[in-house]
C-alpha cells in the first residue's frame, strides 16, 4: 500500500502542486520519485516529484536573524520552523482505462502517498505488450511503450559515457525486434554494435550506384573542375562510363583504367563540341583522375546491392553494416545508396516494418550540411516522411540536440519519441526549455549517471518525461 508523505500546500492548480512532507519523509522522499494525490475535489491523481526545497524560518537569507546569529557562532540554529517541499509535476488523474488529462484543481490540504516497491505505478499508464528499461530505481516498474508510434520515429541523446549505445543495444533494438521490426544499424565506428551481433557487411562490400558514386568523385575533385556549374560534360562522361563498364568486383587499378579510358572515348566522340573544347575536357578528366586513385576506386568495387542487404535483414532480423574502414564521404555515399533502395520501396506502396538505427547522427544531418551532407539529410527528412505510413522507424543516436554539435533542425523534428540522457553543457538552453516546460532542472540533465535517460514523447504513454534506466544482462 501506498504510504502518506504529507499535504498539498496552497496555490495548486489541476497541473501542478506543492507537496509540504511530514516531519522525517525527507529522507524517504526523493527527486523523481512517483506519488499519488487523493484529490479532495474528487479522484485520484499520478504525479512525479521535482524539484525539493527545504526551508528554516530562522535562517532567511538577506536579513540578520537569531538563527544566523547562531550559524555565525557555530552553533546550530533551532529547527522548529523548518520545513520541506517538493513540486509536483502532474503526470495525469487515475480513471479505469489507466490515466487521462487532470482537469480539477487540486485541492490544498489533500493527502499525498509515496508507492512502495511492490505497488508498481506502471500500471495506471496503461497496459502494452511492450516495455523498456525500468523506472528510475525501481527495477520491478518495468516502463510500458506505445508500439503505434514506434515509426513515428526516436532521437537518442546524449554526450559520450552517458550510455547512447548501450541503451540502444540492449533495450531498443531488442524493443524494436519484439515490435516486429527488422533492424539495419549503420554502426559509424565499426566498435558499438558490429562485435556483438553476427550478421555484418562491411563498407567495401555494399555496391553503391553510380549517380552517387559521381557525386562521390565530384566531392574529392571540386565537381571535375568545373565548380558548381550544372553543366558538367566530364561528371556526364564519368558516369556514362560506370553505367556501361563491367568494373565492379574487379582489381581497383584495372577498373579505374577502364573507367578512364571509357570516358576518354565518350568525351571524343561527342558529337558537335569543338576540338578545343574536347582537349579541355579531357584535361579536366585527366586532371580529376590524379585524385580518383585505385584506392578511391576501391571504395566502390563492392557488388552487395541494397536490395540482397533489405533481403538480408528480412531473413536474419537485424543487419549491422559496419562503417569503420571507410572515411566520411564513403559513408555518406553508402548511407544513400541504401535508403535511395528503402526510399523507392515506399515510394512503390511498400510497407516495410524496418528499423534503421544511425549512429553518429550529426555525421549524417549536422545543424548546417554541406556537401554529400546536404543529400543525406535531405534523404533522412524524406525517410521520416514516409516512413510513419510505410512501417520504417528511423533511430538516430547524438552527442549534442542542436547547434554546432547537434542534428540539423528540420531532422529533429521528426523524431517524436527521445531519450536524453547527460547532455553536453553546449546543449544547456535547449535543458532550459525543458526545465521550462517540465521542472527538469539543466543541473539534473547536466549530471545524469550513466544509463539514465529522460523518456519522452509519443510511445510514452506519460505525458511528461519519465526518468527511466535499464540493466545489462
Amino acid at each position: 500500500m501506498p504510504i502518506p508523505i504529507g499535504i498539498i500546500c496552497s496555490g495548486a492548480s489541476e497541473s501542478s502542486a506543492t507537496v509540504v512532507l511530514y516531519d522525517g519523509m525527507e529522507k524517504e522522499v526523493k527527486n523523481e520519485s512517483l506519488v499519488l494525490i487523493k484529490n479532495k475535489n474528487g479522484g485520484s491523481v499520478l504525479a512525479v516529484c521535482r524539484g525539493g526545497l527545504g526551508i528554516n524560518e530562522s535562517l532567511r537569507t538577506g536579513t540578520f536573524t537569531p538563527g544566523v546569529a547562531y550559524a555565525k557562532s557555530r552553533r546550530i540554529p533551532s529547527s522548529v520552523k523548518e520545513y520541506f517541499l517538493f513540486k509536483l509535476q502532474v503526470i495525469g488523474e487515475i480513471n479505469d482505462n489507466g490515466i487521462s488529462q487532470n482537469r480539477i484543481i487540486i485541492a490544498p490540504t489533500s493527502t499525498v502517498e509515496i508507492f512502495t516497491d511492490e505497488d508498481s505505478p506502471m500500471q495506471y499508464l496503461g497496459k502494452s505488450e511492450l516495455s523498456i528499461g525500468h523506472y528510475w530505481g525501481k527495477p520491478n516498474w518495468k516502463v510500458p511503450v506505445l508500439k503505434e508510434y514506434i515509426n513515428y520515429h526516436i532521437g537518442v541523446f546524449g554526450v559520450t559515457g552517458s550510455g547512447k549505445s548501450y541503451l540502444t543495444r540492449y533495450e531498443i533494438i531488442p524493443l524494436l525486434r519484439r515490435a516486429g521490426y527488422d533492424v539495419i544499424v549503420m554502426d559509424w565506428k565499426g566498435s558499438d554494435y558490429a562485435p556483438y551481433f553476427e550478421s555484418t557487411i562491411t563498407l567495401d562490400q555494399i555496391k553503391v550506384d553510380n549517380q552517387t558514386v559521381v557525386k562521390y568523385f565530384g566531392t574529392i575533385t571540386r565537381n571535375f573542375g568545373y565548380y558548381d556549374r550544372e553543366e558538367n560534360p566530364v561528371a556526364a562522361a564519368v558516369e556514362t562510363a560506370l553505367r556501361q563498364v563491367d568494373w565492379r568486383g574487379k582489381d581497383p587499378a584495372v577498373s579505374r583504367e577502364l573507367i578512364l579510358q571509357k570516358a576518354r572515348q565518350i568525351i571524343m566522340g561527342s558529337p558537335g563540341v569543338k576540338e578545343d573544347t574536347k582537349t579541355l575536357q579531357l584535361n579536366r578528366l585527366e586532371s580529376s583522375f590524379e585524385t580518383i586513385t585505385e584506392e578511391e576506386f576501391e571504395r566502390f568495387i563492392g557488388v552487395i546491392e541494397p536490395w540482397e542487404i533489405v533481403a538480408k535483414v528480412k531473413d536474419r532480423g537485424i543487419v549491422i553494416i559496419d562503417m569503420s574502414k571507410g572515411i566520411k564521404e564513403q559513408k555518406l555515399a553508402v548511407f544513400t545508396a541504401i535508403t535511395k533502395y528503402l526510399k523507392k520501396l515506399m515510394e512503390r506502396k511498400q510497407t516495410l516494418n524496418i528499423a534503421l538505427v544511425i549512429d553518429e547522427g550529426p555525421q549524417y544531418a549536422p545543424w548546417q550540411p554541406r556537401g554529400m551532407e546536404r543529400d543525406t539529410t535531405d534523404m533522412i527528412i524524406d525517410l521520416c516522411a514516409l516512413g510513419r505510413s510505410y512501417g520504417l522507424s528511423i533511430v538516430i543516436l547524438s552527442q549534442g540536440m542542436a547547434g554546432e554539435i547537434g542534428l540539423n533542425a528540420a531532422v529533429r523534428r521528426n523524431l517524436n519519441t527521445q531519450f536524453i540522457g547527460r547532455i553536453h553543457p553546449l546543449d544547456v538552453e535547449e535543458a532550459q526549455k525543458l526545465s521550462a516546460s517540465y521542472y527538469i532542472s539543466p543541473e539534473t540533465l547536466l549530471t545524469l549517471p550513466e544509463g539514465h535517460f529522460y523518456f519522452l514523447g509519443r510511445m510514452n504513454p506519460s505525458p511528461i518525461p519519465l526518468l527511466i534506466s535499464f540493466q545489462i544482462q
